[in-house]
C-alpha cells in the first residue's frame, strides 16, 4: 500500500502561509465549491472548455487518487481545508505522467505553480516516473512560463493552438 505524502507549508510571494496537502475523498464538496469559484476563462484554460460545474462523478474521480499512478495535491490556508488550487498527475506509461494545475483567479501570480510542480515532481520521482508531460493552450502563457522556467529542461512542441510539454524530472539543473 502506498503511503499518503505529508502536508507541507510554504510562504507565498505576498507573505501568506499556505498548506499543500494530499487530496482526499472528503474534499469532494470543497473541490466542487473551489471549481464553482473559478472564472470561465480559468476553467477553459485548464479543461479546454468553459466547464462551469464539476459533476458529482467527475469530482469523485478527481478526489480519489492512489498517490502512485494518480496523485493530487490541494492548496489550503492554515485555518481551514477550503481548496484554493490543485495540482495533479496521472500516469500515461510506467515512466511518464501527465501533469495539470488550476489555481483560483484571486491567487494566481503568487508563486503557487512552482510549489505545486515541485510537490508533484517529488512524488512522481518516488513512484518511478522520469518524465512529466502537459498539454497547454498556447494562450496560457503563465503555464508555459512555469514549465519553461522550471529546472526540468522543458521541451515544448506547438501544434495549432496547443503546446505539448515534456519535462525530464530525473534531475534538475538546480535553477528555477
Amino acid at each position: 500500500m502506498i503511503q499518503v505524502p505529508p502536508e507541507t507549508v510554504h510562504v507565498l510571494r505576498d507573505g501568506r502561509t499556505i498548506r499543500i496537502r494530499p487530496i482526499t475523498p472528503a474534499d469532494l464538496e470543497r473541490l466542487r465549491a473551489f471549481h464553482d469559484r473559478l472564472s470561465l476563462n480559468t476553467t477553459r484554460l485548464r479543461f479546454f472548455t468553459p466547464l462551469k460545474h464539476l459533476t458529482l462523478s467527475f469530482a469523485e474521480h478527481l478526489c480519489n487518487v492512489d498517490f502512485d499512478r494518480r496523485c493530487a495535491f490541494v492548496l489550503s490556508l492554515p485555518e481551514n481545508d477550503d481548496i484554493h488550487g490543485v495540482g495533479r498527475y496521472e500516469a500515461e506509461s510506467p515512466t511518464s505522467a501527465e501533469v495539470a494545475f488550476v489555481v483560483e483567479d484571486v491567487s494566481q501570480g503568487l508563486g503557487i505553480g512552482p510549489i505545486l510542480l515541485e510537490r508533484l515532481v517529488t512524488q512522481a520521482r518516488a513512484r518511478g516516473f522520469t518524465r512529466l508531460t502537459a498539454v497547454v493552450l498556447c494562450e496560457n502563457h503563465s503555464m508555459l512560463t512555469l514549465f519553461r522556467d522550471s529546472p526540468y529542461h522543458a521541451e515544448v512542441h506547438i501544434e495549432r493552438e496547443q503546446a505539448f510539454v515534456k519535462l525530464d524530472i530525473r534531475t534538475s539543473s538546480g535553477a528555477g
